[in-house]
This record gives structure tokens, C-alpha cells and sequence, in this order.
């Protein structure tokens, strides 16, 4: 019988770069999860979930052909923290299950690596053994977020102030990666999987 591997999770607020880091992983050889990317494929295929989203926000979220409406479900994310945290509720535990079944078939590997940038606030850190967070100024994570989606300052701030703080992700991460764009990321990577593994 295959043992489970050892999971690390890697989280950080919008614009920290941990996306990056974890291809830097990925080149080590390693498997990454990509949470934000799975919850995107249940919202897209999920009908259960189009049928909730329907239920709490309205039949405007979904289209003639019944595809979610991006722009009526952002409007609504970023209206209210609430409304962040009851469409969380509805997708996250389609993410959790497809976690799980995604490291059962990675038995075979030494460690695995979840990238979530709602690790704490899903309770996903629960999944992990050990947590790393990707952390970079504030300026430059606006900076980074308005040159990737082509927002203004303000909607950059708006989407950082719907996540956790930066200290409280501090306070309960395990391990911390500096991704400043000047510090060396392969120095830091090393030094904590050598602690870790």
C-alpha cells in the first residue's frame, strides 16, 4: 500500500506571486493543485453549483445557455465579505473533494503541493502538513494585479481588502517566502524544503 505523501501548501494574498513560485516547484519536479483553478472547473461544470449560485444571488448569474455570468458573480463577491464567504461556502467543498482525490492517486510521490490563495480561510491549511506563504509589498502586489487583469488601483485594493490580512496570514503560516522581485527564491525554496522534508 502506497503511502500518502507529504502535502505543502503555498497561500498569499493577490499579487504576492505565489502562482509563480509554484511553477518554480513544478520545474523541481514537483505536483502542485491549483485551487483557484479547480474551483474555476466546478463553477464551469458543476450544475449543483450553478443551481446554488442561482438560488442565493438570482437567475441573473446565469446566462440563456445556463453559464455562470462572470461579471454578475463578481459584482456580487466584491459587493460584500459575506457574499465572498457564502459563494466560498458553496464552492469549497467541490474543491476540498477534488483534493483529495487528486493526492490518492499521487501515492507514488515523496510530496505534493497545494496552492491556495484562501488556504486559512477555507480551512484547507487542515490538508496540508506544513504552510508556506508567498508574501511581496503591498505596492507591489497592486502593481502586479493592475498590469495581470488591467484594473485601476482602487479595484486592486478592493480585491486585496476580500482576503485575509497579510498579518494574520503571517501569524499562521508555517514558512514564509519573500517574492519582492529582489530576493532569491531558489535560496528561500531550498532552505525551507530542507526543513521541511
Amino acid at each position: 500500500m502506497l503511502s500518502s505523501p507529504v502535502c505543502i501548501g503555498v497561500t498569499g494574498g493577490i499579487g504576492s506571486g505565489k502562482s509563480f513560485v509554484c511553477k518554480l516547484l513544478e520545474e523541481r519536479g514537483l505536483s502542485v493543485f491549483y485551487c483557484d483553478d479547480e474551483a474555476k472547473a466546478e463553477m464551469r461544470e458543476n450544475k449543483v453549483i450553478h443551481r446554488d449560485l442561482v438560488d442565493l444571488i438570482g437567475p441573473c448569474v446565469t446566462d440563456a445557455d445556463g453559464r455562470l455570468v462572470k461579471a454578475v458573480l463578481s459584482d456580487y463577491i466584491c459587493a460584500d465579505v459575506a457574499n465572498a464567504a457564502r459563494v466560498n461556502a458553496i464552492v469549497h467543498p467541490r474543491v476540498r473533494d477534488r483534493f483529495v482525490r487528486w493526492k490518492e492517486n499521487k501515492g507514488a510521490e515523496r510530496v505534493v503541493v497545494m496552492e491556495c490563495a484562501l488556504m486559512f480561510e477555507a480551512g484547507f491549511d487542515a490538508l496540508c502538513d506544513k504552510t508556506v506563504m508567498v508574501d511581496a509589498p503591498l505596492e507591489v502586489r497592486i502593481e502586479r494585479i493592475c498590469r495581470r487583469d488591467g484594473i485601476d488601483r482602487s479595484h486592486a485594493l478592493e480585491w486585496i481588502g476580500l482576503q485575509m490580512s497579510r498579518e494574520e496570514k503571517l501569524r499562521r503560516s508555517d514558512h514564509v517566502i519573500v517574492n519582492d522581485g529582489i530576493s532569491d527564491l531558489s535560496i528561500q525554496i531550498n532552505r525551507i524544503f530542507k526543513t521541511i522534508i
